[in-house]
């Protein structure tokens, strides 16, 4: 028999009843969580009528700068458009397009995307195509023809106009077949590396990197309309191409070359097409020597202004003509840019990792004058750069692509250059003002006046070529036979002829 005080113990009906202290602390649990459950519905009220409240009032977004496009406008009322339904959709459009503070809400959801490791949008590139791995059975389409207003009074509708800064990318591919490229990282394992669309995203070297994938062309457009220009201008004038490679030349990783065609062997075979009286040269050879250098950027889809400079040192050496070390030039840095392989792509890889874009001054008196796209005096500026801005830094410039523009040095050796180009020209241009006593700068895609008079009456003695891949074997190569053709026969005066060196050369000196 057990124990009285045993038996007790065991005895439900025998414990002693709950005290009345722990029934007073359990009613305050109960008490503070319906408490706090309340404070916390107040705070997710108050914060939503709040944010609502300065999503009303706060000054709406009406560009993207990491994006590069206008934002959405209000709809215009119509009773058609609100019966519709497209009056509504606009106006729900334009809400969620121009918050405030864009941009900064778009860096915040990349972070948070970077943070989970959520997959990127599907729709994250913006005026560019697919890619596919290289094969003899990729053909693509001929270039279409580009429409041109040929009245000597056309303004902006003298053309199809392109993004501002876009230097002719499309990836409607032809038959290629990639041969062995310079790798500036043969023993180096490719950290991290995503594909968004045609771009692929790489980390290479502790940086990440952006690059368009180039799936090669035939180019027959471009060499027609060269060869054809050299039949049209005087024997005497030397007519130079001089394509600009791609990134994706020098830092594919092995393993995925087999989605790029090489662009040294596409510029041989197009130049084999030329006359022979053209004057080619492949600049790919004298990049790759320098590829282990910051000559491209990482987070843009232009060269860095050394790369700039190292193909117009070889197009120099070619032409015969003097040529400054670039220790004679003063760097200019633009810190933490990011450029249009974020914007494209979105990447919050590239968001993380911002590059310094890196310029030159030259360290020899110039004066430079600006016109527009007709060859209309617009001003006396007496300099080839402009504003700095970290979000597109390779406006900086020449005003961006919309000008024609001259420039007088002092070197006296009676050679005028004339740069026909796209956006990546643009760097190349600072680096002849000690090779060339004067150099006229137009845009392809742009210019109003017929080429072939300009060369004539303006007395140029060298035209090169300085436009990307992409141009060469895409549609942008439609514009030169444009501008070769449109306004045939004009006459073509300089309205501002009186100009010589104005600006004081800067101190060579470090990066500043």
């Amino acid at each position: 028999m057990e124990p009285p005080e045993i038996k007790h113990m065991r005895d439900p009906s025998s414990q002693p009843p709950p005290q009345p202290r722990r029934r007073k602390k359990a009613d305050r649990r109960r008490v503070l969580s319906s408490r706090m459950s309340v404070l916390c519905l107040l705070i997710l009220i108050l914060a939503f009528a709040t944010t609502s409240v300065l999503l009303l009032v706060l000054p709406r977004s009406t560009k993207s700068l990491i994006e590069k496009r206008d934002l959405a406008a209000f709809p215009k009322f119509t009773l058609e458009s609100y019966f519709s339904g497209d009056f509504t959709a606009g106006v729900a459009t334009y809400y969620d397009d121009t918050v405030p503070n864009h941009d900064g809400f778009k860096n915040l959801g990349n972070s948070f995307k970077r943070l989970f490791g959520l997959p990127k949008s599907d729709n994250s590139v913006q005026f560019v195509g697919k890619i596919n791995k290289i094969t003899d059975d990729n053909p693509a389409p001929e270039p279409t023809p580009v429409p041109m207003n040929n009245d000597s009074s056309a303004g902006e509708g003298s053309g199809t106009v392109l993004p501002a800064g876009a230097a002719g990318r499309r990836m409607d591919a032809v038959p290629a077949n990639p041969g062995p490229t310079a790798d500036p990282f043969p023993n180096q394992e490719v950290e991290g590396k995503d594909i968004i669309e045609n771009i692929m995203i790489i980390k290479q070297d502790g940086h990440w990197r952006g690059m368009e994938m180039f799936a090669g062309g035939n180019g027959d457009a471009y060499a027609s309309a060269l060869n054809n220009l050299r039949q049209k201008v005087d024997p005497s004038v030397n007519i130079w191409s001089m394509p600009a490679p791609l990134p994706c030349q020098f830092y594919t990783p092995e393993e995925y070359k087999e989605y790029v065609a090489d662009q040294s062997q596409c510029f041989d075979s197009i130049h084999q097409k030329l006359d022979p009286a053209i004057k080619p040269l492949n600049i790919c050879s004298a990049l790759s020597a320098h590829s282990d250098e910051p000559i491209y950027c990482r987070t843009d889809h232009h060269w860095q202004p050394l790369g700039a400079y190292y193909a117009a040192q070889a197009f120099a050496n070619a032409a015969g003509v003097p040529f400054a070390d670039i220790s004679t030039y003063t760097p200019k840095k633009i810190e933490n840019s990011m450029g249009t392989m974020y914007s494209w792509s979105k990447s919050a890889d590239l968001l993380s990792d911002p590059e310094d874009f890196i310029y030159y001054l030259p360290g020899v008196p110039y004066s430079a004058v600006y016109y527009d796209q007709a060859f209309n005096f617009s001003w006396d500026d007496d300099d080839l750069f402009g504003a700095e801005v970290p979000e597109d830094p390779y406006i900086v410039y020449l005003g961006g692509d919309q000008y024609i523009v001259k420039i007088t040095t002092e070197v006296q050796n009676s050679r005028k250059l004339l740069v026909m180009k796209d956006s990546y020209g643009n760097a190349t241009v600072p680096f002849y003002t000690s090779s060339f006593g004067e150099i006229y700068v137009a845009d392809i895609r742009y210019m109003e006046r017929n080429l072939v008079s300009m060369i004539r009456d303006l007395g140029i003695t060298d035209v090169v070529f300085t436009v990307s891949a992409f141009s060469v074997v895409g549609d942008n190569a439609n514009y030169i036979q444009a501008i070769i053709d449109q306004n045939a026969g004009e006459s073509v005066t300089d309205p501002y002829p009186q100009s010589g060196p104005t600006t004081a050369p800067p101190a060579a000196g470090a990066v500043d």
